[in-house]
């Protein structure tokens, strides 16, 4: 079973013990009139006020999204119904998924009243001089890397979005993980279905880390299959979210970036118990 599937296994359980929230509306970040590529994140939001983004920037997925979605703010969906994107081939409905995915997930977090340990806290830590596996081209976790003295190999599909620069090297060919002792992997490996791919290739490494914003969502099934560390953003405050959107200015600031390990997780279950426990108390 694909990592997605069982993804979909796990939230479709967590929708009939949570009664889940629907959705209320989306953000779709405006199409580019140029040639530059952007790393652009929608964002998908409940009838609760919880908010959780996802990735955009393969190709079609945003044109489709705005095709389908010309009014997102005043789009109402079934949070159900999206999830099952997670098992579609087209790469539009399974981003669509994967935001859900996230969003249904800080639904639970927030109800179960768990506080997620702040970015750092369970990262792999590189070592000055080695090279190390970087899936996907993540720039501001590059500029920290080679800031650091650290080498980065850098495999990404679209390599004409990869400027040259030096520590920086440049594949297409997930095989050449096999030599990295730690490797980063953007979840956009999620929304493509890499994932499985990139760990078969990574066998040899200490670590595999999931990051990026489309991380966000609940770990078990990812730690379950040898992830070591995932990280997430979560947002307090969706109205804030929404302002900084609309200014269309750098939405960073109005989130808070944390990681999960297997040792600073409580798991699904544990969650979900609390959860259950504080929606009682409320009633």
């Amino acid at each position: 079973m694909s990592i997605c599937i069982e993804i979909l296994a796990l939230a479709r359980c967590l929708c009939v013990e949570l009664n889940s929230p629907e959705i209320v509306g989306l953000h779709l970040p405006d199409q580019s009139e140029d040639d530059e590529f952007r790393d652009e994140f929608g964002f998908v939001f409940l009838s609760d006020g919880t908010a959780a983004p996802f990735y955009v920037s393969l190709p079609g997925i945003l044109a489709s999204l705005h095709e389908r979605f010309p009014e997102p703010e005043q789009t109402r969906l079934s949070l159900r119904h999206c999830l099952e994107g997670l098992g579609d081939s087209s790469l539009p409905d399974r981003a669509l998924a994967v935001g859900a995915w996230n969003a249904l997930s800080q639904y639970l977090i927030r109800r179960a009243g768990f506080h997620c340990p702040p970015r750092g806290s369970g990262e792999s830590k590189p070592l000055r001089g080695e090279q190390v596996g970087m899936v996907g081209y993540f720039r501001p976790v590059i500029d920290r890397l080679v800031e650091q003295g650290v080498e980065v190999l850098v495999i990404e599909q679209q390599p004409d979005r990869v400027p040259q620069r030096e520590h920086v090297q440049l594949s297409e060919d997930l095989t050449s993980l096999a030599d990295c002792r730690l490797v980063y992997c953007t979840a956009s490996t999620l929304i493509n279905d890499t994932l499985e791919q990139v760990l078969e290739c990574s066998t040899g490494a200490e670590a595999v880390d999931l990051i990026g914003p489309s991380g966000s969502g609940l770990p078990d099934v990812l730690f379950e299959r040898g992830i070591h560390a995932v990280g997430g953003v979560s947002f307090g405050d969706a109205g804030a979210l929404c302002e900084t959107l609309t200014r269309r200015e750098s939405w960073g600031s109005v989130g808070s970036k944390y990681e999960l390990t297997a040792a600073n997780y409580p798991g699904v279950e544990a969650l979900l118990t609390a959860a259950c426990s504080n929606i009682r108390e409320i009633r």
